[in-house]
């Protein structure tokens, strides 16, 4: 997973995660989306690892995402681990690198051992110690593995996931590809390197934030009720509504709905406002409407 630790518009700082805590926050995660069986988006989503096509359900290929930003995060690693991560006072690019690197071991052997494997496996992983020279093959061999399993197992296949509507191999594809794009960002502010992601991707990015982990945050902590907000693309043309009237749920739409609250910017920049990267008065985006609701969005939106 991607961790927030921030959350538009203010951020928040972290901690880092010992094994065990991380092991106890993604299986209390899952545990209570099991509950939440009953959680659908009100519109499909497409979540196939294969070639983009121009459409509102967008599919990417996810693979090539996977595949490219993780070799970022390798070199990046390779030319300063000890570079610290902007929005947290422990994390460096080494902990982003291998928390990424723990993920991809492990989500390669959910997928291998479908679909009764879990996140139960990383309590038997094997890590390299900390900055240990044999890290960066540990790494690549994690990605190989996860990419192997990735391209030839049917996305239709089942396969658990922590999130109960996404129980499918293809899930996993789409959630690794984010995993990178947003972590990636992490190391580029770490090393003070320029960030971009294509929007096309960016905005797929948005998607699958607003409907799976608004829905996994809200029904976790029973979240209280709150405003419609929309979040529209500058550079695409692609928006979404999201109503959050209902406490503990969401219903994330492309169908025009009444927004209290309206948020427009790139792409790219409503990405890493979602995911609490940046601030809203950082990239300019434009906001309208009862902004003040906005400072709600921890309560709104609790972060994971």
């Amino acid at each position: 997973m991607s961790l927030r630790r921030g959350a538009a518009p203010e951020r928040s700082q972290s901690i880092e995660y010992s094994a065990q805590e991380l092991l106890d926050e993604l299986l209390f995660r899952a545990e209570m989306m099991e509950k939440d069986r009953c959680l659908r988006s009100e519109r499909r989503v497409v979540i196939l690892a294969g070639p983009f096509e121009e459409h509102p359900d967008v599919t990417l290929d996810y693979i090539s995402i996977i595949s490219d930003e993780t070799s970022r995060i390798v070199d990046a690693y390779e030319r300063d681990r000890n570079a610290a991560v902007p929005w947290s006072d422990r994390w460096t690019v080494g902990t982003v690198a291998r928390h990424v690197a723990a993920t991809h071991h492990v989500v390669a052997e959910v997928v291998r051992g479908r679909p009764d494997a879990d996140f139960g496996l990383f309590a038997e992983l094997q890590t390299p110690p900390k900055d240990s020279p044999e890290f960066v093959e540990w790494f690549r061999s994690g990605t190989v593995s996860l990419l192997g399993q990735l391209s030839s197992v049917p996305a239709e296949d089942e396969c658990w996931s922590w999130f109960a509507p996404g129980c499918r191999v293809g899930w996993w594809a789409r959630r690794m590809a984010f995993e990178a794009v947003v972590h990636r960002w992490d190391i580029d502010a770490a090393q003070r390197q320029d960030f971009s992601v294509a929007p096309q991707i960016a905005a797929d990015g948005v998607d699958e934030f607003l409907d799976v982990f608004v829905a996994a945050s809200r029904a976790t902590h029973d979240a209280a009720a709150g405003p419609t907000m929309s979040f529209e693309c500058s550079d695409r043309s692609e928006r979404w509504w999201l109503d959050l009237s209902e406490r503990g749920g969401r219903i994330v739409s492309r169908d025009p709905r009444d927004a209290s609250v309206r948020i427009r910017g790139t792409a790219e920049q409503l990405l890493l406002i979602v995911w609490g990267r940046v601030l809203i008065s950082d990239v300019g985006a434009e906001v309208s409407g009862d902004v003040e609701e906005l400072d709600r969005w921890s309560e709104l939106i609790p972060p994971m």
